[in-house]
């Protein structure tokens, strides 16, 4: 067997790194758009003496041709490619192009599906491959390896429990394509019924809304922890970002955002009266926990703001 890969991001570092050590893989591409991320993996993929390309949006498609025809892999398998890969050049493979896709399909298409599926309360995730067609994520699904969502996992944990599976998931695509004769069925394609596609989180859907259900809001911050360093929200008109919070039993007769208790712990109202313990927030000055701040001199009656989205982000989404 004899794969090229498409390389972006560390999530897929794992399973290239298993790849290349059964020997499968014949080249990398990592795509050239001079973010920190693909810049690193250029320069440790080559150190390990793979051969690298460094692939950019324009002219992709003659660019894929003219590296993959001396090559002849049997696949193209694509991690975390931020482009369209043109029509014309995904037969060339007599495999074709793979996509290692971080969450479940068809529910959960798009480009950054783990927000979605933390901020939805969801209790799974998946690592699934599919066959790449002309569209995004919509090719018939040849592996999908279920991995959990625990009720405390944030982004991070879940996206390093991801990167671990997915070594799992590309030893049993391997083992599908060696299976594969000229007389194989083809896979049935992904259910039209039950597909959805999530678009990149915008401001919108990271920032607190205080009206919000204790729970509800607890999935947001466990969402953008540690990408966007948490859910913002604002304190004495000051950017505030949540990156730990704890729903807590009870509930209490006062507005959401109103800071109710400000003593060894910090607890806030939010919708229908619920609680919300702030256990770790970021200012600007620097990282604290909800006690710290209390001892800074946050008071009880004093109310947290919400981020207002009509004026120019003063505090962008971290890349």
């Amino acid at each position: 067997m004899r794969l090229a890969v498409i390389i972006s991001s560390l999530l897929g570092y794992p399973l290239l790194q298993d790849f290349a050590a059964q020997g499968v893989v014949v080249a990398v591409g990592v795509p050239a758009t001079g973010q920190e991320e693909p810049e690193q993996l250029a320069y440790t993929i080559a150190a390990t003496g793979l051969p690298v390309v460094r692939l950019r949006q324009p002219g992709l498609g003659a660019a894929l041709t003219a590296w993959l025809t001396p090559l002849q892999p049997d696949a193209v398998l694509v991690l975390t490619l931020p482009w369209r890969i043109p029509a014309a050049v995904l037969s060339l493979p007599r495999h074709g192009f793979l996509n290692v896709h971080f969450a479940a399909l068809p529910a959960y298409r798009g480009p950054e599906p783990l927000f979605w599926q933390i901020r939805n309360g969801e209790t799974a995730g998946a690592v699934t491959i599919h066959r790449m067609d002309a569209d995004f994520d919509t090719g018939p699904i040849l592996v999908a390896v279920p991995v959990p969502i625990g009720p405390h996992d944030t982004h991070g944990l879940h996206r390093a429990q991801l990167a671990g599976q997915a070594v799992a998931a590309g030893r049993q695509l391997l083992a599908y394509l060696r299976e594969q004769t000229p007389a194989s069925g083809a896979p049935p394609p992904q259910d039209a019924a039950a597909a959805r596609y999530w678009p990149r989180a915008g401001l919108a859907d990271i920032c607190v809304h205080w009206t919000e259900p204790a729970e509800a809001l607890a999935r947001l911050v466990r969402a953008t922890n540690p990408w966007n360093r948490g859910a913002l929200a604002t304190l004495r008109q000051q950017p505030l970002r949540l990156l730990g919070v704890s729903p807590m039993p009870g509930t209490v007769a006062a507005p959401p955002g109103t800071v109710v208790r400000a003593e060894a712990d910090l607890l806030v109202a939010c919708g229908s009266g619920q609680l919300l313990r702030l256990d770790m927030l970021a200012l600007e000055e620097g990282y604290f926990t909800g006690t710290q701040l209390v001892e800074l001199g946050i008071q009880a009656g004093e109310v947290l703001g919400e981020f207002p989205l009509e004026q120019p982000a003063a505090v962008p989404l971290e890349a």
